[in-house]
């Protein structure tokens, strides 16, 4: 196990430690408190798996879910972006990567899976003129760039972009949510916003981002990393143990597959398992379980978040069938 390695789970374990000491009820409802939990991991280097292989960058990226999800799911949602908005600029070979490195991005990209453009462009000099509304952009006040998709013609591309209001840059709306109300989710309408060809990222083919998606074990990582939050609450050793067996062999499955319709297939049998494993840890503790500051209750309602962000129509059609089949 190479120095590096052991110094990044050495700096995991100090941020789990860190984030403990929240007030992790409020983490949820306000961006102050989250914010805090991402610099804590941000200072940490948690989110610098740019600098590991491939195969190493998965396995510090479930170690890192498995550390910090039972903090806090929001933080995890953040922590997806940033590492997604890093690995695109890798894999793109960005020539600006080391700068934006530096820098906390998200993205707003889950709309090129979807049939109709909401984000067009007009090439002009030196740039794009973008027109459109950008829907639930998460981490205003978290993070400084934004990761912004849009079609050209016959291409998807993505461009880096500061996450403020400016010209042709605003934010028109923050929707109420039942959970996760602290990534301070907004909806940005973009009116002949100007952005430079220097900070294009990538420009693929329509379909790209959804094949790529399909490949994607981050979700399953996540949901992974809620379930051993679980499994600490949980006051029943025998329901613990098979609990336990359970979530394991599924870790195997989705681990040990690279095919994007078995994943989808996986991360169904994962959603449902962590439903039940915390429905019934929330009826063994009775009414105390929806408590405010109790766990359970969060991690009922950041599984929801999870699972119900970014789903194509072949995962809701699988749902579907999945629950007729019974």
């Amino acid at each position: 196990m190479s120095t590096s390695y052991k110094k990044y789970i050495k700096n995991l374990n100090k941020v789990s430690k860190e984030l403990k000491k929240q007030p992790l009820e409020k983490v949820d409802e306000e961006v102050k408190h989250l914010k805090k939990c991402f610099d804590i991991a941000y200072d940490n280097n948690c989110f610098k798996l740019y600098n590991y292989d491939k195969e190493v960058q998965d396995k510090l990226k479930l170690k890192m879910f498995s550390k910090l999800t039972k903090h806090s799911a929001s933080l995890t949602f953040l922590a997806i972006q940033i590492l997604a908005a890093n690995a695109i600029m890798s894999k793109n070979n960005f020539p600006k990567r080391e700068y934006y490195f530096k820098k906390k991005c998200g993205i707003a990209i889950n709309h090129l899976r979807m049939k109709d453009s909401f984000v067009i462009s007009e090439k002009c000099k030196g740039g794009y003129k973008l027109n459109g509304v950008l829907t639930w952009a998460s981490g205003y006040q978290i993070f400084d760039h934004l990761l912004i998709g849009f079609h050209h013609k016959n291409s998807e591309m993505e461009v880096l972009t500061k996450f403020k209001e400016t010209k042709g840059f605003k934010i028109v709306e923050t929707p109420k949510t039942f959970v996760g109300q602290a990534l301070n989710t907004v909806n940005i309408k973009l009116e002949n916003f100007f952005i430079k060809d220097e900070d294009i990222v990538s420009s693929n083919p329509i379909g790209n981002y959804t094949k790529n998606k399909s490949l994607s074990k981050t979700v399953h990582y996540a949901l992974y990393g809620l379930g051993l939050g679980a499994l600490e609450h949980i006051n029943d050793e025998k329901f613990k143990k098979i609990s336990k067996n359970k979530l394991k062999k599924i870790k195997k499955d989705f681990l040990k597959s690279s095919n994007g319709e078995e994943l989808d297939k996986i991360r169904i049998k994962l959603f449902n398992l962590l439903q039940n494993i915390i429905t019934l840890s929330m009826i063994i503790d009775g009414g105390k379980s929806i408590l405010k500051d109790r766990t359970l209750q969060r991690y009922y309602r950041e599984l929801i978040m999870f699972n119900a962000n970014g789903l194509n129509q072949n995962i809701k059609t699988l749902f579907i069938e999945e629950y007729l089949n019974r």
